[in-house]
C-alpha cells in the first residue's frame, strides 16, 4: 500500500470514529434531556399537583372555608392540565400516569361529595352522626387517594432516574469502546508508520551516510510495499551498479597508473636515449666544419649548418614536449602567488637574453592569485616569450601584463581577467581555433622560430588551475591573451556597457599565434 493511501485510510478511520463519538454524544444528550424533562414533569406532579392538592384539602377539612374550596378547584384544574400532557413513551410509565389521572378523577369526586355534604343543613342526632361518619370516610378516601398518587409519582420519578443512569452508563460504555478503538487505530498507525516509513527512512539515511563515507557495499534491504520500498530497491540497484563501476574504475586506475609509469619510462627514454644521438649529430657536424671546413664548399657548409639547426630544433622540441607532459601530470600546490613579481622576473630574463632589442615591459603592480608558483611561472614565461618573439619585427616592442574587465569569450558576461598584450604581427582570427593545439603554427618557421608547444602548455597550466584562456588579434596590429585561474577569479560582473580602464582591448581584436 502506498504511503498516501495509508494516510488516507488512517484519516478516514479516525474521521469515522470521531463521527461515531459525535453521534453518540448527541444521542446521549438527547436521551438525557428527555429524561430530565420527564424528571421535571414528575417533580411538577409531586410539588405543584399532588402535594398542593393535599395541603388545600387538609385546609378545607379543617376550616371549611370558601377560599380553600376555590383554591382546591384551581389547583385541581392545573393538575388536570399537567396530567393531560403526553411525555412518556414507555408503557409502564404511561400506565402509572393513567393511574394518577384516574386517582385525580376519584379525588375530584370525593372532594365534590365532601363539599356537597357540608352544604346540607343539620337534622336529627342520627342524621348528624351519619353525616359525620360519611364525612370521616370521605376524608379518609381523599387521604388514601392522595397517598396513592404520591406513591405512583415516586415510582415515575424512580423509573426516570433509573433511565437517566442507564443512559449515562450506556453512553460511558460506548465512549469507552470508541476511545479504545481510537487508541487501537493510533497504535496501529504508529506501528505502521514506524515499520513502513520511519525505519525505511532511517535505513536510507544510513545508506546515504555510508555512500558519503565511500562505503559503496552498503545495502538498505528495505522490504516494504510503498514508495520507500521502491526507493530502497532503486538505491540498492544503484549501489550495485556503482560498486561495479568503482571496481571497473579501480581497474582502469591501475591500468592508468601502469600507463603513466610507461609514459614516464618513455619520457626518460626521450630525455636520455634520443638526446644522445642528437647531441652526437650536432657534435659531429661541428667537428666536420672545424676539421674539414676548408675542404668543403659553401653549399656543403650550408647543408651541415642546416643539419645542426634541425638537430638543435628537435632537441628543443623534445624539451618542450617533456615540459608539456610534466605540466599535465604535475601536482598542484595552491598558495598565494605574486603574479606581478613573477611577470617582472620573467621580463627581466627576456630583456637580458635579448639585450640588443628595444623591448618595453609594462607590468601592472599588485596582482596576485592562488595557484602553483612553478606552473604559473611556466605559463607566464611562455606567454611573455611568445609576445617577445612576435614583436621581433618591431623597432620598439611593447609588452603589457595586467588585469582588466572584459566580456570575452562570452558576450554579456563581464568579468575580471589577466592579460598579456603586445604590438606584434598578430594574425587572422579565422584560424583562431588552431591557436592552442600542439604543433599548430600561424607563421612559417623561417619567419618566427618555435616548436608550436608553448601555447598548448599555457592552456594546460590554465586548465589545471580551473580557468580558461583565449585571445583577440588582428593581422599586423598585435594581439592580447586573456586568462583566468579559477572559477572564483573571473568575478563575473553584469554591466550594460564596457568598462574603460585605460588598458582594455577593443572588442574586435583577434587571437594570437602559437609559439
Amino acid at each position: 500500500m502506498q504511503i498516501r493511501t495509508q494516510q488516507y485510510v488512517g484519516a478516514l478511520i479516525s474521521a469515522l470514529l470521531m463521527a461515531l463519538i459525535g453521534v453518540t454524544l448527541i444521542h446521549s444528550m438527547r436521551t438525557t434531556d428527555q429524561a430530565i424533562q420527564r424528571s421535571d414533569f414528575v417533580n411538577s406532579l409531586n410539588a405543584k399537583g399532588i402535594s398542593g392538592l393535599r395541603l388545600v384539602t387538609v385546609e378545607y377539612i379543617i376550616y371549611r372555608s370558601e377560599r380553600a374550596k376555590q383554591q382546591w378547584q384551581l389547583r385541581h384544574d392545573s393538575f388536570a392540565q399537567l396530567l393531560a400532557q403526553d411525555v412518556f413513551e414507555d408503557p409502564t410509565e404511561q400506565s402509572i400516569l393513567e393511574n394518577i389521572r384516574q386517582q385525580n378523577q376519584y379525588l375530584k369526586d370525593a372532594f365534590s361529595a365532601l363539599v356537597d355534604l357540608n352544604r346540607e343543613p343539620g337534622g336529627s342526632v342520627q342524621e348528624a352522626a351519619l353525616t359525620r361518619e360519611v364525612e370521616r370516610r370521605l376524608v379518609t378516601q381523599l387521604m388514601l387517594i392522595s397517598q396513592d398518587s404520591v406513591i405512583d409519582a415516586r415510582r415515575l420519578a424512580q423509573i426516570t432516574a433509573d433511565k437517566i443512569r442507564e443512559s449515562q452508563r450506556q453512553t460511558s460504555q460506548l465512549l469507552t469502546i470508541l476511545v479504545g478503538l481510537i487508541g487501537i487505530v493510533i497504535a496501529s498507525h504508529f506501528v505502521t508508520t514506524l515499520n513502513q516509513i520511519l525505519t525505511p527512512i532511517k535505513r536510507l539515511k544510513l545508506g546515504v551516510e555510508a555512500f558519503a563515507r565511500g562505503e559503496f557495499s552498503f545495502r538498505t534491504r528495505v522490504k516494504v510495499n510503498n514508495e520507500l520500498g521502491v526507493l530502497s530497491q532503486t538505491f540498492d540497484q544503484m549501489a550495485e551498479r556503482l560498486g561495479e563501476t568503482m571496481t571497473a574504475l579501480e581497474r582502469k586506475t591501475i591500468q592508468l597508473l601502469e600507463t603513466n609509469r610507461e609514459l614516464e619510462s618513455f619520457s626518460y627514454s626521450v630525455s636520455h636515449d634520443l638526446r644522445s644521438p642528437l647531441r652526437g649529430i650536432d657534435g659531429w657536424g661541428l667537428a666536420l666544419i672545424e676539421d674539414y671546413g676548408e675542404q668543403l664548399d659553401a653549399t656543403a657548409h650550408t647543408y651541415v649548418e642546416r643539419i645542426r639547426a634541425d638537430t638543435q630544433r628537435m632537441g628543443q622540441l623534445i624539451d618542450d614536449l617533456l615540459l608539456l607532459a610534466r605540466v599535465t601530470r604535475a601536482e598542484i600546490k595552491h598558495e598565494l602567488v605574486d603574479l606581478s613579481g613573477l611577470a617582472q622576473s620573467v621580463a627581466d630574463r627576456l630583456k637580458s637574453a635579448q639585450s640588443e632589442r628595444r623591448i618595453e615591459f609594462v607590468i601592472q603592480p599588485g596582482l596576485s592569485a592562488a595557484g602553483d608558483p612553478r606552473l604559473l611561472e611556466i605559463g607566464l614565461t611562455n606567454l611573455l616569450d611568445n609576445a617577445s618573439k612576435f614583436t621581433g619585427t618591431r623597432a620598439e616592442a611593447r609588452i603589457e601584463f595586467g588585469e582588466t574587465v572584459t566580456d570575452e569569450p562570452e558576450p554579456g558576461v563581464r568579468r575580471r581577467v589577466y592579460f598579456v598584450r603586445d604590438n606584434g604581427v598578430g594574425f587572422d582570427m579565422a584560424h583562431a581555433q588552431r591557436l592552442f593545439g600542439a604543433f599548430q603554427r600561424m607563421h612559417k618557421t623561417s619567419e618566427f622560430p618555435g616548436t608550436g608547444i608553448g601555447l598548448a602548455t599555457v592552456q594546460r597550466v590554465v586548465h589545471r588551475h580551473g580557468g580558461s584562456v583565449w585571445a583577440n588579434a588582428k593581422p599586423d596590429q598585435g594581439c592580447t591573451f586573456y586568462f583566468t585561474l579559477s572559477p572564483a577569479n573571473p568575478n563575473p560582473l553584469r554591466m550594460p556597457t564596457r568598462v574603460d580602464d585605460g588598458i582594455s582591448e577593443t572588442s574586435n581584436e583577434n587571437s594570437k599565434e602559437t609559439s
